[in-house]
């Protein structure tokens, strides 16, 4: 394994071992998440449902939007990790992008769930591609910058866990509001006031968790004052950051497959509560008359949110004591597999008893919060990795690639959804055929299983565990003391 010296352009202080980080730069830190989940929510369970099945716009063109925003989110996100590096101001060379990408975030996104009333169908187009890719830029603009402050707060490997629990806890506050918001408007508002104001709740929310994480973190002079790197030569550095860096490869691969499986069935869960099942089970019950009230599906949509949350939230104390006593390794790959087994209960409801749907979401709630939280915990020791075999670390082209995965893992989940909607001949709105049926149930629980199970044998392979990251850092230290004796000699 080569090694070579550290660049002299880049300082570096000893690094001795971390105190605790204090609880209000945790949650300050973490705010920001809150928003941007509501956000990321809203649109990945929303959206599809909103203009597919409600406005009657064509699956197959929702699908040429996803693909078209992965395609220039692969020009916007490494852009933005070598503008956030090269950033110098008094405020830091994050921070001062909380303020621009948040409040343009936060219009887009009531703009995408806002389209004019008299637009339908295909005509909705231009609409979508624009808002889409509007809120996803600015939101490159804001959440890079954003993610890359993380390495930054600390080295150790225990408190960077810790960031990751409270950041994804926090966050999944915001998953929540985004997914159950529009639920109980639902229940008193037509489809496109409930989505309007849905969008205006998202876009506040956005815009003050933003400005909370800016007033209450701040970052560390001695690297924001580092030098600014050439565009071309940084470019190169941010593209080839995966070719070149093995744990990153793996993460990377593992993660983008981690997001491609927790966002299809929340994608899709609308359309099996609409077309799949044709009861809840609870007719004839004392829960009857609100199951009749509601809606069948309308109560079931509910009960599935409600389900997943707490799956999300019981589960948070499990996964973080599991983290403190395991490797982190070990416990994604865990999590992949559990995930894997979970979203196929699936096919064992039968179409009759919807209600045992919600109680499914228990389950894949839980293996959800585990592939959110350890991807946040593992991506800054990939950084010392870079540093100790590369001489640099590249805080925010990393995160430019880590955005750019983010998103087109979310995507390609939603490219696929559209595109193998209008493949297997769903109509909106009417009876839908056995095959169409069975199409759902592939889509909720068949991708995801073949996806994470390939998750799981790629990252089976990473190399970085609890003990090689203390190797890492030992070496880094002694680097440091060397030079710092060097230094002192000359």
């Amino acid at each position: 394994m080569s090694q070579v010296e550290l660049s002299p352009s880049v300082p570096r202080e000893v690094a001795s071992p971390s105190a605790p980080l204090a609880l209000g730069t945790l949650c300050s830190y973490a705010l920001a998440q809150f928003g941007l989940s509501a956000m990321n929510t809203l649109v990945n369970t929303q959206l599809t449902f909103f203009y597919v099945d409600t406005l009657k716009f064509p699956a197959a063109l929702f699908g040429l939007v996803m693909l078209i925003g992965k395609l220039w989110d692969a020009v916007t996100d490494p852009l933005m990790g070598h503008v956030t590096d090269n950033t110098r101001t008094r405020l830091g060379r994050r921070r001062p992008y909380f303020l621009v990408g948040a409040p343009l975030l936060a219009l887009f996104t009531f703009l995408l769930f806002t389209p004019p009333p008299f637009m339908t169908g295909e005509a909705l187009f231009p609409w979508l591609l624009v808002t889409f890719l509007g809120a996803f830029t600015a939101r490159t603009v804001f959440e890079t910058p954003y993610q890359a402050l993380a390495p930054d707060l600390t080295p150790d490997y225990d408190q960077r866990t810790r960031v990751a629990a409270y950041r994804v806890t926090i966050g999944n506050l915001g998953d929540m509001i985004g997914a159950i918001v529009p639920m109980l408007m639902l229940a008193a508002l037509a489809p496109r006031l409930t989505f309007r104001w849905s969008g205006a709740t998202v876009a506040i929310i956005i815009t003050a968790t933003a400005l909370l994480t800016f007033v209450g973190v701040r970052e560390r002079e001695d690297l924001w004052r580092r030098p600014r790197r050439p565009l071309r030569q940084n470019l190169i550095q941010i593209v080839t950051f995966p070719v070149r860096n093995r744990p990153a490869r793996i993460l990377i691969v593992s993660y983008a497959c981690a997001v491609f499986a927790t966002t299809m069935p929340v994608a899709v869960f609308r359309f099996v509560n609409k077309y799949v099942f044709t009861a809840t089970g609870l007719e004839g019950t004392a829960l009857g008359p609100l199951v009749e009230r509601v809606g069948a599906s309308a109560f079931l949509d509910i009960g599935v949110i409600l389900g997943y949350f707490a799956g999300v939230f019981l589960s948070a104390p499990l996964w973080s004591r599991a983290l403190r006593t395991r490797d982190k390794k070990h416990g994604y790959i865990f999590a992949f597999l559990y995930l894997g087994a979970m979203v196929c209960g699936v096919f064992l409801i039968p179409r009759e008893l919807g209600i045992l749907f919600p109680v499914l979401n228990l389950f894949v709630g839980a293996g959800a919060l585990g592939l959110w939280m350890l991807p946040g915990a593992l991506g800054p020791d990939i950084l010392e990795w870079e540093e100790l075999h590369h001489g640099d670390r590249h805080e925010g082209g990393f995160y430019g690639i880590w955005m750019f995965v983010q998103k087109t893992g979310g995507g390609i989940a939603l490219f696929a959804m559209g595109f193998l909607l209008g493949a297997m001949g769903f109509v909106p709105d009417v009876e839908q055929s056995e095959t169409v049926v069975l199409g759902l149930r592939l889509l909720y629980g068949g991708t995801p299983l073949l996806v994470v199970g390939i998750a799981a044998a790629v990252f089976a392979r990473y190399p970085l565990t609890r003990e090689a990251y203390a190797e890492v850092r030992a070496e880094l230290d002694r680097r440091a003391l060397s030079d710092d004796g060097r230094s002192e000699d000359g």
